[in-house]
């Protein structure tokens, strides 16, 4: 392929790629900076997803649209917040069902794409074949797996009997990171991604289907990427294509308590992170008496011990943690179970 036919099927996978963008609460000013990069990386499409915000905020984000004018961008609403599970399930399918829609790439409205984030996922794509099958994923520079992956190789992957990610096994796993290098480009393959800047070929929602929103919050996005790779597809983690986060996870929130024991979290994120993780996990369960070995050892020492003055909180506020044990134990419950009720939202 010449450079001229290079230079034009890049073009091409610029103009029919689709951006999603599902935002809530009122963070428009995230929200702008995240469409006006996405437009800047050369998208041909943004599909803003309206996560139930309340209708002054609404009414911004529709003005935002009209800006950018129909052919550009599309507004949908949600009425109330489905989380971001039912938010991209909705944005996805909005955007396959553009006819002008050939990749469709999930953004978080605080994750903000670098000029040629994109460009440089439409260049791999062309020098790994074209392959509807082949699915990548921009390098969020501030996500501790995605750093891990590219500075010591540890795959992104579910590890049999492991319990959130925790594993005594994990030097015996036999899963390892293939590496792909041409034209000054590098990847690293992932079994399992997050939504923040993956790039895929609107054939997998024909293969798939769409998100799972019974998971309203976290891990939706690993379970709808294994389901990818579970049904022969690849995920590759493109290190040239960069997203900046504009603010900062709640799980790095400055505290000698693991976040889900830190009060102020509230419980409908430790909720949803812990039952989410453990029922994804659930089905690499090979031998229950070493995940349960697994989970207990997390426990103990990633949450309950993190740190000397943890140990203290425990033993000077016996009650306070004895309530919240019993709420992230019920968590775990309802994920071996498979429990979505989700009396939380209730």
């Amino acid at each position: 392929m010449t450079h001229h036919s290079d230079a034009v099927a890049e073009q091409a996978l610029l103009d029919g790629t689709c951006a999603v963008i599902v935002t809530y609460g009122n963070r428009l000013i995230f929200l702008e900076q995240v469409a006006r990069a996405a437009f800047q990386s050369g998208v041909g499409h943004v599909v803003l997803v309206d996560n139930g915000t309340d209708y002054v905020v609404s009414e911004k984000i529709k003005a935002c649209t009209v800006f950018w004018g129909m052919e550009r961008a599309t507004y949908v609403r949600l009425e109330c917040n489905g989380g971001s599970a039912e938010g991209f399930a909705v944005g996805i399918s909005v955007a396959a069902q553009r006819a002008q829609t050939r990749h469709i790439w999930t953004l978080d409205d605080d994750t903000v794409p670098q000029t040629d984030a994109l460009t440089a996922l439409a260049r791999t794509w062309v020098l790994m074949g074209e392959k509807p099958s082949c699915c990548l994923a921009s390098y969020r520079q501030d996500k501790r797996t995605y750093i891990k992956l590219v500075k010591s190789n540890k795959p992104n992957a579910i590890q049999p009997n492991s319990f959130f990610g925790f594993s005594i096994q994990d030097a015996f796993q036999k899963k390892s990171v293939k590496i792909w290098k041409e034209g000054g480009l590098e990847c690293r393959s992932m079994e399992m991604g997050a939504y923040g800047g993956l790039w895929f070929h609107k054939e997998w929602v024909n293969r798939i289907g769409l998100p799972d929103s019974r998971f309203f919050l976290y891990f939706d996005d690993y379970d709808y990427t294994l389901r990818i790779t579970c049904h022969g597809g690849a995920v590759w983690m493109c290190r040239e294509s960069v997203l900046k986060d504009l603010e900062q996870s709640w799980t790095q929130a400055a505290s000698y308590l693991h976040p889900w024991l830190q009060i102020e979290q509230g419980v409908i994120r430790p909720y949803f992170s812990l039952r989410n993780r453990v029922y994804i996990e659930k089905n690499s369960i090979k031998f229950q008496s070493i995940y349960y070995l697994n989970m207990v050892l997390f426990l103990c020492i990633k949450v309950a011990c993190r740190t000397p003055q943890s140990i203290l909180y425990h033993v000077t506020h016996p009650v306070k943690m004895m309530l919240r044990w019993k709420f992230l134990i019920g968590a775990i419950r309802d994920g071996l179970s498979g429990n979505f009720e989700n009396n939380l939202l209730k």
